[in-house]
C-alpha cells in the first residue's frame, strides 16, 4: 500500500490472480508446457482521506491493467479477476505504563523474606526430623544387611548339606589323616631336674635326676625345621625326634620366643615331607578342622572338631599371644601338634586347653602368626619386633570412635621415651590409634601383634584421632629393646 503524494489518496494492490480447479472459475487456469505470456488483471483501490477525521472513505474504484506472468505458470485462457480486499492493520496508540500501588509494591518487598522464614523453618523441620530418624533408619539397615547375610549363609548350608554324604565325609576324614600324617613327629625331651630334701638324704639333696617330657611338633621344610611349642623343649638337655616312617633323631634347638611360645626345631635327614602353610586368617568359625599329635605318648593320634572361635585371650597367655579356638580333643603330648582344615594345610600350632585335662576347649597359634616367628628365626636364630614407644590403654565407651564397639582402637596413655619412633613422629597423649596401614584396631593387643609382626627398619602408618579429626602418620619402627621381651 502506498500514498499517493498529489490526491492525498492510497493506493491498495488486490490479490495475485487465482484459480478453482474444483468450479473452473478463477483468474487463470494453469498450463503446462505452454511458454506464452498471459496478461493478468490486478484489483487497484483508491481511499482518500477525509482531513478532519484522518481515517480512509470508502470509495474504491477498479482498474484492470495487463501484466505478464512467468513463462509455464499458466494452463487455460484467463478469465477476469473477482476483487478481493486486503485488511488494514489497525495500529493502537501506545499505552503509557501507570506506577504500581504503594500496597503492592510492599507486598513485593516482603514476600523473600516470607520465604527466607519459610526456608528455615522447613530446614529445621527437616534436621529435627532427621536427628530422630535418620539413626533409626540406619540401624534398621544395617541389621538388615545383617540378616541378609545369615539367610543367605543358611541358605547356602541348607544346599550344601543336602549334597553330603557320610560316606563321603568318611573319606575326607581319612584323606586328611593320609595328607597330614607324614609331617607329624613325636617328641622326647629329657630334663634334669633338682630334688628337695624330702625326698633324698640331705647327702645327695642337691643331686640331679632325669625327667622325660613328651610332645609334638611338625615338619614345616625338607632342611629338617620343625615347629613345636616352646613349652614342650624349654630346659630340654636331649631332644628326640621320632619321625613318621620310625625313624628316631636328635633335634637342635634353632631359636624359641616366648611372647608366642613357639620354637623351631632341625634335625639331620632326607626324605622328609614338609606340611602345607594355610591361611589362619582365611578359616572361618564353624569349618572342620584335625588335631594330629601325641596325646600321652600315643603318636599320630587323630582327632575332629570344629573351629569354635578366634582371637581369644587365655589367663595364662600374654598380650602377644592370638589363639584360635576349637573343640578338638587335645591333651597333654598334643602341645606343639598341627591343626589343620578340610584341605590338609597348617592353620595353627596346637598349645594350651582349659584345666589338666580335655574339656571340649582347645586353643592353638594361628598358622600366620607361627610362619612369620618360624621364618625370623630360621633366618636370624631370634624374633626381633618392631617397637613403637608408647604406653597404651583400653578406650573408654565415651571416647570410642566409629558406631562399632569391636573395633574400638588403642589410646596412647603416655610416651616413655621421647627418643621413641612414636615421639620422633608427633604421636601425643590422648591420642587414640585407629588404624595401621589400613588395617582396624580392635584393642590394645592387637595393636601389639601388628606392630610386633613388623621388623625393625620397617615404615608403617597410623590413622589416629585428635581433637575430633583423623590424622595419617608415616613412623619408621625400631628394634624392641630385650629388656621387654622378657616380660
Amino acid at each position: 500500500m502506498r500514498e499517493d503524494p498529489t490526491s492525498g489518496e492510497e493506493l491498495r494492490l488486490g490479490n495475485r490472480p487465482t484459480w478453482d480447479s474444483k468450479s473452473g472459475s478463477g483468474d487463470v487456469p494453469p498450463q503446462a508446457g505452454n511458454d506464452r505470456q498471459v496478461p493478468g488483471v490486478y484489483q487497484i483501490s483508491l481511499h482518500r482521506i477525509d482531513p478532519a477525521t484522518g481515517q480512509p472513505i470508502q470509495t474504491p474504484h477498479v482498474e484492470q491493467t495487463a501484466t505478464t506472468l512467468p513463462s509455464g505458470s499458466l494452463t487455460s485462457p484467463p478469465e477476469v479477476l473477482q476483487p478481493r480486499s486486503i485488511p488494514i492493520p489497525v495500529v493502537s496508540k501506545p499505552v503509557r505504563p501507570q506506577a504500581p500501588s504503594t500496597s503492592s509494591v510492599h507486598t513485593r518487598r516482603t514476600d523473600p523474606i516470607l520465604q527466607s522464614v519459610g526456608m528455615l523453618a522447613t530446614m529445621a523441620v527437616m534436621l529435627l526430623a532427621a536427628r530422630f530418624v535418620v539413626p533409626h533408619i540406619v540401624e534398621e539397615i544395617r541389621y538388615g544387611w545383617h540378616r541378609g547375610e545369615l539367610r543367605a549363609e543358611y541358605e547356602a548350608g541348607t544346599d550344601g548339606l543336602r549334597n553330603v554324604s557320610l560316606e563321603s565325609l568318611s573319606d575326607a576324614y581319612e584323606m586328611v589323616t593320609a595328607a597330614v600324617g607324614p609331617s607329624v613327629v613325636h617328641i622326647d625331651v629329657q630334663r634334669r631336674l633338682p630334688m628337695t630334701q624330702l625326698d633324698m638324704d640331705a647327702s645327695i639333696a642337691n643331686r640331679l635326676l632325669p625327667s622325660s617330657d613328651q610332645g609334638s611338633g611338625v615338619v614345616v621344610d625338607s632342611d629338617g625345621y620343625m615347629v613345636t611349642n616352646r613349652h614342650v623343649i624349654s630346659e630340654g638337655e636331649d631332644i628326640t625326634v621320632t619321625l613318621s616312617d620310625g625313624r628316631r633323631l636328635p633335634a637342635v634347638v634353632v631359636g624359641t620366643d616366648s611372647l608366642t611360645d613357639l620354637a623351631v626345631l632341625k634335625v639331620d635327614a632326607s626324605g622328609l615331607i614338609p606340611i602345607l602353610w594355610g591361611d589362619s586368617d582365611r578359616c572361618r568359625v564353624g569349618s572342620p578342622v584335625w588335631a594330629v599329635g601325641s596325646p600321652f605318648g600315643l603318636d599320630r593320634t587323630v582327632t575332629f572338631g570344629i573351629l569354635s572361635g578366634k582371637h581369644r585371650k587365655v589367663r595364662a597367655s600374654t598380650e602377644w599371644q592370638d589363639f584360635m579356638q576349637s573343640d578338638v580333643a587335645v591333651n597333654p603330648g598334643n602341645s606343639g601338634g598341627p591343626l589343620v582344615d578340610a584341605r590338609g594345610t597348617l592353620i595353627g600350632i596346637n598349645t594350651a586347653i582349659v584345666g589338666d585335662t580335655y574339656q571340649g576347649v582347645s586353643f592353638s597359634v594361628p598358622s600366620n602368626v607361627a610362619r612369620k616367628v618360624y621364618e625370623r628365626i630360621k633366618t636370624n636364630g631370634r624374633v626381633d619386633r618392631g617397637w613403637l614407644g608408647v604406653s597404651l590403654g583400653k578406650v573408654s565407651d565415651d571416647l570410642l570412635v566409629g558406631n562399632d564397639p569391636r573395633m574400638r582402637g588403642a589410646a596412647v596413655q603416655y610416651l616413655p621415651d621421647d627418643k621413641a619412633p612414636a615421639a620422633r613422629a608427633g604421636i601425643q597423649v590422648g591420642d587414640i590409634i585407629i588404624e595401621v596401614d589400613q588395617t582396624p584396631v580392635r584393642e590394645t593387643s592387637h595393636l601389639m601383634q601388628m606392630i610386633g609382626q613388623s621388623g625393625p627398619g620397617e615404615k608403617i602408618e597410623l590413622r589416629i584421632w585428635r581433637d575430633g579429626k583423623m590424622m595419617n602418620v608415616p613412623i619408621v619402627l625400631d628394634a624392641r629393646p630385650d629388656s621387654l621381651n622378657l616380660r
